[in-house]
Formats: structure tokens, C-alpha cells, sequence
């Protein structure tokens, strides 16, 4: 068979060739791209940490006793002179707040395990804190000004940051607490709650926590 007859079968088996492959656009490459060189937001949480986080809750953070009866008069009030929410019109506020008080109760067979505290000497919990393992809610990223939704790609990756930063109050504070030894003892924790409504109940994610000995 001359070169001349092989000729259309070469043709037609590159024609077939390209039916199988699938041509991305310029832009759909570069945005590929992109993405695979962006650090990861989970990462770069971790990574604000200790530099960013941890210095603004010790910098930031309003005595609870001053904010609670602020919260009690007017919450929206208190909010503005003690808290922050990155939408102004109809978010939670996120409150940042040091706590001083006595464990009366803990609950550390959940894998979301809290602790009860008093924090007024009335014999009533009035503050739960969570331990962890597993924290739930987003207060930590969302009481932080410097985070903002806008910074990120999308809903996933904003909500990645939230679980970083709760994954490193575990490791950084909560880890290592005695929890057989909770009951009784004195604790200081500059932590932050988030609230809806004045009524709702009071749970702080801590950020620093020191325990003392009993009351």
C-alpha cells in the first residue's frame, strides 16, 4: 500500500484522537493553576495563630464582669461598645471577654465536653465553657476583624478557617487540662461567646485558660 493510500486512515485515527481529549480554556488553566498554588485556608489559620490571634484575645478582651450586665440593658449597645460582628445589620454579636470563676459542674464524657463556672459566687453556672475535643460554632474567627469572608474563595474555605482556629484552642489550651480535677478549681479564661439575643445561653470558646486549686 503507497504512502498516498495510508494517508486518510492517519487522518481519520487523529481525528478519533482528538474526540477523546478534552481542551481546556485559557482562563479555566490559569485558574487551575492558581488555586493549587494558593496555600490553603486551614493552613494559613494555623499559621495566624500565635502571631495575630492569640495577641489580640489578650489585647482585646473586655472584662466579663463589665460586659454582662452591659448585655442584660441593651444588647445591641453592649455590642457596639464591646463587641464585633462583620455584618452590622442583624448578625450575632461576638464578644471577646475575660472570665474569672469556679467550676461547678463538668460534662467531660462528650467528646464535646464543657464545664460549667461561676463566675459571680452564687453557686450557679453561669458561663459553659467548652473543652473539646470537638468545639463547636465559628465565635473564635468571627469575633476577629482581621478575618473576613471577603479574604476567601468561597463558603468552604471560610469555614476551614473557623475549624483551624478551633482545632488550636484545643491543642494550645484545652489539651492538656487535668479533667478529673476540674470540679472545684478556680479558673481564669480570656475566651469569646456569641449571642443572637440577650437571653441566649453563654458559651465561651476559650483561647488562654490557667487552673487553680479549689475555691
Amino acid at each position: 500500500m503507497s504512502l498516498f493510500r495510508k494517508l486518510p486512515f492517519v487522518a481519520l485515527g487523529f481525528a478519533l484522537a482528538l474526540t477523546g481529549c478534552k481542551f481546556i480554556e485559557t482562563a479555566e488553566l490559569a485558574a487551575r493553576k492558581e488555586a493549587a498554588a494558593k496555600p490553603k485556608a486551614g493552613v494559613g489559620a494555623t499559621a495566624m495563630w500565635g502571631a495575630q490571634v492569640v495577641p489580640y484575645f489578650s489585647e482585646k478582651a473586655h472584662p466579663f464582669a463589665e460586659v454582662r450586665p452591659a448585655i442584660a440593658a441593651d444588647l445591641d449597645a453592649a455590642g457596639r461598645s464591646f463587641g464585633y460582628r462583620e455584618v452590622q445589620e442583624g448578625a450575632p454579636w461576638n464578644f471577646a471577654v475575660r472570665v474569672k470563676g469556679t467550676v461547678i459542674a463538668a460534662n467531660t464524657q462528650s467528646r464535646a465536653a464543657t464545664a460549667e463556672l461561676d463566675t459571680d459566687g452564687d453557686g450557679k453556672g453561669d458561663v459553659t465553657l467548652q473543652l473539646g475535643p470537638v468545639i463547636k460554632g465559628t465565635s473564635i474567627r468571627d469575633v476577629l476583624p482581621f478575618v473576613s469572608f471577603t479574604q476567601y474563595s468561597n463558603q468552604i474555605e471560610y469555614a476551614d478557617v473557623a475549624k483551624a482556629f478551633n482545632n488550636q484552642a484545643y491543642e494550645t489550651a484545652l489539651k492538656d487540662l487535668p479533667r478529673d480535677k476540674l470540679v472545684g478549681a478556680s479558673v481564669e479564661a480570656t475566651g469569646v461567646f456569641t449571642m443572637k439575643t440577650k437571653g441566649d445561653k453563654i458559651v465561651l470558646t476559650p483561647v488562654l485558660v490557667s487552673l487553680g486549686g479549689g475555691a
